[in-house]
């Protein structure tokens, strides 16, 4: 049965991504992304109608990916050093540093629905590093959120580009799908 209601996001990880001399990716182990509060993705790509004889004859539809916005209430320092490079002085100050490369990740995260609970993993993931945001304390204090900007990029296995895997409560591997590092999924 399909969810006709999602809500909730919680259980946010990330892993980081290594790939081989051969080409191949690899997943470190999952960390834990406290503080999300909102997830939002749209699929890179379109389609395209292709005409002849006065009519529709094809639907052309590309699907490259997808942009991933990703809202916390703060994003945790230790992402920030193992994605962004950001590093720790003498001093204990938190610096960032902008000329080391951003890092590739898995993106994982768990939604809840009517029918059945999702975990979703995105295999190739690079963030656009985010600005600081804050106001001033008034009559009552409101939080500050921040988003996250990722582009999630498909990764081959065999003749198949995937982009994302997701198992649902029943799934042989749900209990610790964002627990041990993302794996390609083997198919039937």
């Amino acid at each position: 049965m399909s969810n006709k209601v999602t809500f909730g996001l919680t259980n946010v990880h990330y892993a980081l991504a290594t790939i081989g001399t051969d080409g191949s990716w690899t997943f470190g182990t999952p960390k834990r992304l406290v503080g999300a509060q909102e997830i939002t993705t749209e699929i890179i790509g379109g389609s395209s109608q292709v005409y002849a004889d006065d009519k529709v004859i094809a639907t052309l539809v590309s699907n490259s990916g997808s942009t991933v916005t990703l809202k916390f209430t703060e994003i945790d320092d230790e992402f920030k050093k193992d994605i962004f490079g950001f590093k720790t002085d003498t001093n204990g100050n938190f610096v960032e540093v902008v000329n080391i490369e951003t890092k590739t990740f898995a993106l994982g995260y768990e939604i809840q629905g009517d029918a059945k609970a999702r975990r979703i993993w995105y295999y190739l993931c690079t963030a656009t590093p985010s600005g600081d945001a804050s106001k001033s304390k008034a009559d009552s204090i409101e939080a500050n959120s921040i988003s996250l900007n990722i582009t999630a990029r498909p990764i081959e296995s065999g003749n198949n580009l995937i982009l994302r895997v997701i198992a649902s409560v029943g799934d042989t591997n749900y209990t610790n799908f964002l627990s041990t590092s993302p794996v390609l999924p083997t198919f039937i």
